[in-house]
């Protein structure tokens, strides 16, 4: 053997060193245990005690399991009457259709007849209808036609509740771009089509105006309003206002 191995190998015999290594596998032992035993087992009890104290601090902690049983149901209960609430109150704000035409074709036939009815309806209302080309009847294959069709129902239904109630003329009335409303998860909860109106009118259907404005099935939220001094006697006031019909998808 190699003089200088045996020399190590003597060593490591000796009594010292023995007791050295027996001191370092303690040591390393004591570590071990420490590290992955003791400090693990604090942790769970931490847990533990977190979880003990969420559970004490719960209002159901102290509940017997038919009390839990009665409150279960309660809730329920209460889950199934705002539902109800949600869907009657999108039911009554919602007033456009949401089937709709999916072609070209489909939308330029329905801009059509919308407008000649308007004409036809303001001819006989006698009330001057100005904004003949309300929207714009180019449209593309790229182009989203569902949107147009339900800025087209906007227009038409505010259209119609401005001249219902009986005003001087329709001087203005266009859509503008849709606004889609999202909750805090980013999930889309409705659909807002603003639409632009000006139109001449007197005090006393001005008045009755604002009242339709909140009609079942032709619901519009107001974004804003304008009212300035007309241009005739007979129409005392000019209104420009931009009022969104809602959509809840």
């Amino acid at each position: 053997m190699n003089p200088q191995l045996q020399s190590i190998v003597d060593f490591v015999k000796t009594e010292r060193m023995q007791v050295i290594l027996i001191l370092m596998f303690v040591l390393l032992s004591a570590f071990l245990t420490i590290n992955f035993v003791v400090l693990k087992q604090f942790d769970i009890k931490e847990q533990h005690q977190n979880q003990r104290q969420e559970m004490d601090s719960n209002r159901y902690a102290s509940q017997s399991t038919t009390n839990m049983n009665i409150i279960a149901s309660h809730e329920r209960a209460n889950l199934l009457s705002l539902s109800n609430e949600w869907a009657q109150i999108a039911e009554h704000l919602t007033v456009l259709q949401t089937q709709v035409p999916t072609s070209i074709i489909g939308y330029n036939v329905q801009l059509f007849e919308v407008r000649d009815r308007l004409q036809k309806k303001s001819e006989e209302l006698k009330i001057g209808l100005v904004p003949t080309e309300f929207m714009d009847d180019t449209l593309t294959s790229d182009e989203d036609i569902r949107t147009r069709i339900l800025q087209l129902n906007a227009v038409e239904l505010l259209a119609d509740m401005v001249l219902d109630n009986k005003i001087h003329q329709l001087v203005e009335i266009y859509p503008l771009t849709p606004i889609q409303h999202v909750d805090q998860k980013g999930q889309k909860t409705f659909s807002e089509y603003p639409v632009r109106v000006e139109c001449d009118v007197d005090f006393t259907h001005l008045y009755s105006f604002f009242q339709s404005v909140f009609e079942k099935d032709r619901v519009f939220t107001f974004r804003n309003i304008r009212i300035e001094s007309g241009s005739t006697l007979d129409a005392k006031l000019r209104v420009k206002a931009i009022l969104s019909a809602l959509l809840f998808d």
